[in-house]
């Protein structure tokens, strides 16, 4: 039996922070670069040593085009936001709005730096304007200690990893699908069936466009909850 060396990818907006909502401690992946250099970056840390991926949201659609490349012996995937191309999911998704203008690089920047003003200026108000659309489950979820983490994740996120932001959303906007019957790991794939931001149908179309993919529930979970149930669970199956 070998110890899985585990790798992180968060959700975007959002940052390594992610991990004291669901109060675990896991080496997060620097996304800075090129996807190219992600992916070597991926492969220094490995080591030649059982991989595994664990990305929630965005950071779930990065593991899945990096894993062709890095060749993970493993991946767990929390709410992942699936290649639209697979299926019309877009009128479905609560960020349609950002996504729609990721199709256009002007556009898309010109709305980030709006966003950056938003979150400098009112972070409480961008922050229940974000959570509107979320099931009751994630709304109760944000408590004022929750409110303080996610607010500073985002603002970092738009701010001094702003490259990553904008290349990563605009990347997602581009067709991936052909990475993923490339991918021959064992996927588990977790999911709130109440997410408004990565729809459930997500997980389904993953899972059956991927060899070896199994759909996990969580029934009424949302999109943080979600992570903060299946985290902690994912963190305790230790060996391969």
């Amino acid at each position: 039996m070998h110890r899985l060396k585990r790798l992180y990818l968060h959700g975007l907006p959002g940052d390594a922070r992610e991990l004291e909502l669901a109060g675990v401690s896991l080496p997060v992946l620097d996304r800075t670069g090129s996807e190219d250099a992600v992916a070597a970056r991926v492969a220094a840390f490995a080591q030649g040593e059982p991989l595994h991926l664990i990305g929630f949201s965005l950071g779930a659609a990065l593991a899945l085009r990096l894993a062709p490349m890095v060749h993970p012996a493993r991946m767990d995937l929390i709410a992942p936001a699936a290649p639209l191309e697979l299926e019309d999911f877009l009128p479905d998704m609560a960020g349609a709005p950002v996504f729609k203008a990721a199709r256009y690089p002007l556009a898309f920047r010109a709305l980030t730096m709006m966003q950056v003003a938003g979150w400098r200026l009112a972070p409480e108000m961008m922050l229940n304007t974000l959570f509107a659309s979320a099931p009751p489950a994630d709304r109760s979820f944000l408590t004022p200690k929750v409110r303080k983490t996610l607010i500073a994740s985002y603002r970092a996120c738009l701010t001094t990893n702003r490259a990553v932001w904008l290349r990563e959303v605009m990347g997602y906007m581009r067709p991936w699908s052909t990475a993923l019957p490339l991918i021959s790991c064992p996927v588990s794939i977790w999911h709130g069936t109440a997410d408004t931001w990565s729809p459930f149908a997500m997980a389904g179309a993953l899972a059956q466009a991927l060899p070896d993919a199994q759909v996990i529930p969580l029934p009424g979970l949302g999109h943080y909850t979600a992570l903060c149930h299946a985290l902690p669970q994912i963190v305790d199956q230790a060996l391969l």
